[in-house]
């Protein structure tokens, strides 16, 4: 499931999990070359780091690898490496836990016991004295009281766009809807952004919608865990407006980066909707995507997923798998 990426684990000799303020650390950076004098397209000109890469480092939004902070140390005229290091923070894993739970909960459509891990944020956000720890709580706890009204059939879609916008508004204060495009997210800041998306969607706006996601897409690495789920969606989206050809380059997409990072969640529904995509557009292979669904519901687990996929084979397509 995925992390924040503002505070990142990575283990080291002795299976020692450190986890990093990269928000300070990103500002750090951006002092250090303020100080210089230097301009971002400079340091990407020298290091052939990418400008993106760089933007995102300096903005807390991703850990660096420790080569790429070594490579910068050469032009930033200072040990990165150790500079990191000071950067650390304390106990972070019983965040992490609940993050987890509330991710897999999602995943598997099981919202309606949310309410339990909400109650452990606010028991654990009661106890932090870390502002920035505090305010990631802060964030997680806005995100899972939005995604619990949500679900709920009688909920105001104001009121859930308004949660989730002030979830987005704790770690980046200036975000506002009509300029949502002007910023640099967090994978967790994506992930708010993307139900904002969803709110816009039931709200029938799906010009709104669509540009929103198209951003999400092209905001994030191809090896990040949300990545997927993103195509998925855009995949959907597409398949309704049936712009077909569109929606499967989004699914095979999902697929490549699924494959490729070894990260098989969702990889049941991406095949159904290449499936679906391929069926529209009369290609032949929409059947062996369709069997390689129900194949990885089976050898993942998931038989309501498998018997959701059958069932809608049968209504759309006329076919029994």
């Amino acid at each position: 499931m995925p992390v924040f990426d503002e505070i990142i684990e990575t283990t080291y000799l002795g299976g020692v999990v450190l986890f990093y303020n990269l928000n300070l650390f990103g500002k750090r950076l951006r002092e250090i070359r303020n100080t210089l004098k230097l301009k971002q397209i400079y340091i990407t000109e020298v290091t052939g780091i990418g400008d993106k890469t760089i933007r995102r480092i300096e903005s807390g939004k991703v850990l660096p690898k420790l080569d790429t902070l070594e490579i910068l140390s050469s032009v930033y005229k200072e040990d990165l490496v150790s500079l990191l290091i000071e950067y650390r923070l304390d106990d972070y894993s019983v965040f992490l836990e609940i993050k987890n739970k509330i991710e897999l909960k999602l995943d598997n459509e099981i919202q309606h016991t949310l309410n339990i891990e909400l109650k452990e944020l606010n028991i654990l956000l009661a106890s932090v004295k870390n502002s920035y720890y505090k305010n990631l709580i802060h964030q997680l706890i806005l995100f899972t009281e939005a995604i619990i009204l949500y679900k709920n059939k009688s909920y105001n879609n104001n009121e859930v766009l308004d949660k989730f916008v002030k979830a987005l508004k704790i770690t980046t204060p200036l975000f506002d809807l009509d300029d949502f495009n002007l910023f640099v997210y967090s994978s967790m800041e994506i992930r708010v952004l993307m139900n904002i998306a969803f709110v816009f969607n039931r709200l029938k706006d799906k010009e709104k919608y669509l540009e929103i996601m198209e951003f999400c897409v092209k905001s994030v690495d191809t090896d990040e865990e949300i990545y997927p789920k993103l195509c998925h969606n855009l995949a959907g989206a597409y398949t309704r407006n049936k712009e077909f050809e569109k929606a499967l380059d989004y699914s095979i997409m999902g697929i490549k980066s699924c494959q490729e990072n070894r990260n098989f969640n969702g990889l049941s529904l991406l095949y159904y909707g290449k499936g679906n995509s391929e069926y529209r557009l009369n290609k032949e292979e929409y059947m062996e995507s369709f069997k390689t669904s129900i194949y990885l519901c089976k050898a993942f687990g998931q038989p309501s997923l498998e018997k959701a996929i059958i069932d809608k084979c049968k209504k759309f397509f006329d076919i029994d798998l």
